[in-house]
């Protein structure tokens, strides 16, 4: 803070000050979210940069801006990016008459993967979506993984395998969908 020799000082008044300045042994990196965060950004003086909003939200740690965390918080108090409690109450709601299956899926799995399952096989085979579901990962990785575990194959690390090639034989029976790998035969 200012001595006053310049006529400025920090106040709880002035929007450029972190808020919590005045609390006595608390950190001064406690980020405001939400509705707070919002009203914080919006009375700052017009011309103010994202650089001193991140700041004076509680966005710096060590000195560090934390911008990411910053923009996030923002998007999340505008309802642009949705939790993944929304994501999973609007997939139910989206398919009411499977909500039964969806609501013990959605305990184990995530609601990306159970989304292009279904957007991919139908609502109507979402009763095989455990036997389908292989995981998250490449085509590459998925190839590596399956020929290691079925063929018990203890490979050196000199030997050069092309996995990419490996995952387009193995398409005939599985499907890459964002990344979720899904077995055509169930």
């Amino acid at each position: 803070m200012d001595s006053g020799e310049s006529g400025t000082s920090a106040t709880a008044t002035d929007p450029l000050t972190p808020y919590n300045f005045h609390i006595q042994n608390k950190p001064t990196h406690i980020m405001l979210k939400g509705t707070e965060l919002l009203n914080a950004i919006a009375a700052m003086p017009e011309g103010t940069t994202r650089t001193e909003q991140c700041r004076a939200c509680g966005y710096e740690i060590d000195g560090r801006l934390h911008f990411t965390d910053f923009f996030t918080a923002i998007l999340e108090a505008k309802g642009e990016i949705k939790t993944e409690e929304q994501r999973n109450d609007e997939l139910i709601q989206q398919y009411p008459e499977q909500s039964d299956i969806l609501t013990e899926l959605l305990e184990d799995y995530d609601s990306e993967a159970i989304e292009e399952f279904i957007e991919y096989f139908g609502e109507e085979n979402l009763e095989s979506f455990t036997d389908a579901y292989q995981g998250e990962m490449s085509g590459a990785e998925f190839a590596q993984q399956l020929v290691t575990d079925c063929y018990c194959l203890d490979i050196p690390a000199f030997v050069c395998i092309d996995w990419e090639e490996t995952w387009e034989e193995l398409r005939y029976d599985f499907t890459e969908l964002s990344g979720h790998i899904f077995s055509q035969n169930f």
